[in-house]
């Protein structure tokens, strides 16, 4: 069997460039294609949480015999369609608040109920850990200086 760990590794660490780019905006005060830097932390942060929904129905679909599924699928769909709603608020500060805890619900979420294979559980986890921190930093920099 193929190894796409390395594959994976890479893209992982690139899907954290545009949070990095984001933060940075956010909190030099500047702005991109005439978004703030905020502004584009929260729609890149709903991207990034529907993309962890979405693989979370990906693996229940594939391994129907799941006990929690139901619960799985039911989470995923209310954590990205929260996501998704908080941008619809006035203050994008809020919708950041709300995508960090959607962050930490979708680690729980994957953490809790979906157990992986033993061959490459402790290198996933790691990895999802890892990265899980990084944007809640990420997400707590860009509050910091509004709260």
């Amino acid at each position: 069997m193929r190894s796409y760990k390395p594959v994976v590794f890479t893209l992982a660490t690139l899907s954290i460039l545009p949070l990095l780019f984001a933060t940075y905006l956010s909190l030099a005060h500047e702005s991109f294609l005439g978004k703030s830097g905020i502004t584009l932390f929260a729609t890149y942060g709903a991207i990034v949480l529907s993309f962890l929904g979405g693989a979370i129905w990906g693996r229940v679909i594939e391994q129907p015999e799941y006990k929690n599924g139901k619960k799985l699928l039911i989470s995923a769909y209310f954590t990205m369609s929260a996501a998704w709603v908080s941008l619809l608020f006035i203050t994008p500060e809020l919708s950041v608040a709300f995508l960090l805890l959607g962050l930490i619900t979708i680690f729980w979420v994957e953490v809790r109920w979906l157990k992986q294979p033993n061959t490459d559980k402790s290198y996933h986890f790691s990895l999802h850990f890892g990265l899980t921190s990084l944007a809640s930093i990420l997400h707590l920099l860009v509050l910091y200086p509004h709260y």
